[in-house]
């Protein structure tokens, strides 16, 4: 499957959804800190007390990737996102009636972050299981809208307060937040999903043949026995629903001008039965089969150092950039910088990570090494200048971007496409873990310190020490015995909901 293939041109668009979804999502996820000060103003509440809404909004948008990961195992893509756009819609509409810090914890904290998180995952996930040979690309460009979200937002969030107030403002990000029910309408099914609804819709059949079929049972298991499973029965499958079925005599079914008994059509099966099929799919059972995946877990322990890490320069940074002598204007503007190095560096990932001859892993651990090596030049007042923190803001970001854009196809490589979405709720928790942690314990080590720089050097090696962790996973496969891609993919199929 090749980006950009005719074949399947859908994945444009669905790439173009998850694009402006967490353009949205993340945009606004990063604009709150703009909505500070207004609300310290309004209300009578500590500074810490504020923060902590934010920190729970981005913690839930991450942190409940389980939970979206189970409701894609339950119904379609579609509707999990027609969900959290639902929920992120109805958090935003009611906050410019807030009457206290309650009901912005709520509302905000809790309804639209984990809104945003039933649109982010599975529009994210959608976007790596419409393309193979292309996959980081795709992700990495769909990738792209949360650095993009991260420059416009605030800036457009800042113009909002300014001219409507901030419960105005809130009244019209709702309704720019609408817009994610039209790019949830429009997530198809990826062929992939398409060709795993067909099998279970045949499984289905089956189960009718076995309990009308005049054939004798051990004529059913002979055939079963005998014939291997084949993607002909996925292909007569479709043919049949693109043209009229036909009964012709003797029990056979015509599709697409091939007769095929109901004997033959189970014959084309795996040999693995429906309900083992099934059970194998189960939650708890992918579960199992993750945690025994010891390069995954790795992985997993490696996004809870990761964003404990990066999220403190970005929480905290505005704060620590004001003390050592920068505006409110030129710490919004270091920032910016940020996200604008974010949002190429998540195209850059996609297409370092699409080029054959390097090896993802490797660049990985290069980059998470490369970012946090970056970061020990934040609290060094070598750089304490408007030009040396906007070249270190730039780079950081750019590495922090490719990170982002590898996120998924790194994910796919170390789980294999069929676990793609469970695998990607797992990873969201533990984002979610490191980014409620990270901004609480850096403030902590600040004030028992008595310097801010102290944060910035935690959150560096914080941060090295994730990436040296992710070098465990090669070292470990030149040592052991490398899965191939099969075992990788643990020989079952996506559990993909019909209907």
């Amino acid at each position: 499957m090749a980006c950009l293939d005719v074949e399947n041109p859908w994945g444009l668009v669905i790439i173009a959804s998850a694009f402006w979804i967490q353009f949205m999502a993340f945009g606004m996820a990063t604009s709150f800190g703009v909505y500070i000060v207004e609300l310290l103003h309004h209300f009578d509440v500590s500074l810490a007390f504020i923060s902590l809404i934010g920190s729970i909004n981005v913690g839930i948008f991450l942190g409940a990737g389980p939970l979206a990961s189970i409701l894609m195992r339950k119904m379609s893509y579609r509707r999990v996102c027609f969900l959290g756009a639902v929920l992120s819609t109805c958090g935003l509409i009611v906050l410019p009636f807030t009457m206290n810090m309650i009901f912005l914890l709520f509302f905000y904290g809790i309804v639209t972050g984990l809104g945003y998180c039933l649109l982010y995952v599975p529009s994210h996930t959608m976007s790596g299981l419409y393309y193979d040979k292309h996959r980081s690309l795709a992700t990495g460009v769909a990738t792209a809208g949360s650095g993009l979200g991260g420059i416009v937002f605030p800036n457009l969030v800042q113009y909002l307060i300014d001219e409507y107030g901030w419960r105005g403002s809130f009244l019209v990000v709702a309704g720019i937040n609408l817009n994610a029910f039209v790019f949830s309408a429009l997530l198809r099914d990826s062929p992939l999903q398409k060709k795993q609804k067909a099998k279970e819709k045949l499984a289905i059949e089956l189960k009718e043949i076995k309990r009308n079929e005049s054939s004798s049972q051990f004529e059913k298991e002979s055939l079963i026995k005998d014939v291997n499973a084949s993607e002909l029965v996925l292909d007569i499958l479709v043919a049949k629903e693109k043209s009229p079925e036909k009964n012709g005599t003797n029990g056979k079914t015509e599709a697409n001008g091939v007769n095929i008994s109901a004997v033959e059509r189970q014959s084309l099966l795996t040999s693995q039965s429906p309900d083992e099929d099934v059970n194998s799919n189960s939650i708890l059972s992918v579960m199992l089969a993750l945690l025994k995946n010891v390069p995954f877990c790795i992985f997993v322990v490696n996004n809870v150092l990761w964003n404990f890490g990066t999220v403190i320069p970005l929480i905290l940074g505005p704060e620590y950039f004001t003390t050592i002598g920068f505006s409110q204007k030129e710490s919004a503007t270091l920032i910016s910088l940020f996200s604008g190095g974010s949002f190429v560096g998540c195209v850059l990932g996609g297409v370092f990570g699409n080029i054959p001859k390097i090896n993802r892993i490797y660049l990985f651990i290069v980059v998470n090494l490369g970012v946090g090596i970056v970061g020990l030049f934040i609290p060094l007042e070598i750089a304490h200048s408007m030009v040396g923190l906007a070249i270190v803001g730039v780079i950081w970001g750019t590495m922090f971007g490719l990170i982002l854009g590898l996120l998924v196809v790194v994910t796919a490589d170390l789980v294999g496409i069929h676990y793609l979405g469970d695998a990607m709720g797992f990873l969201m928790l533990a984002n979610g873990v490191g980014c409620i942690i990270g901004p609480p314990i850096g403030g902590w080590i600040g004030e028992a310190t008595g310097s801010s720089a102290a944060a910035f050097y935690v959150s560096a090696f914080t941060v090295i020490v994730s990436g040296l962790l992710m070098a465990i996973i090669p070292v470990s496969r030149k040592v052991c015995k490398t899965p191939s891609k099969k075992e990788q993919d643990f020989t079952t199929e996506v559990a993909i909901p019909v209907g």
